[in-house]
């Protein structure tokens, strides 16, 4: 593979809402690293689930901004 290529080739960013799919040959052509560098979250995501309680939901938040 060149060099060029693979900069070039652009990985689909991910949909919010939507399942999001990859066929294994094109993560292959990406390289694993770079498809999950493009592809993970960064920051953490803080949001309120109603079936929680608030306790559940503030114990979930911390462990999502400690990356567990």
């Amino acid at each position: 593979m060149k060099v060029d290529q693979e900069i070039t080739d652009v990985i689909p960013a991910m949909k919010r809402g939507k399942i999001n799919s990859y066929r294994p040959e094109d993560i292959r052509r990406w390289g694993v690293a770079r498809f999950l560098q493009a592809t993970t979250v960064d920051e953490p995501f803080f949001g309120v689930f109603p079936e929680f309680t608030e306790a559940e939901n503030k114990a979930m938040d911390a462990l999502l901004a400690e990356g567990v």
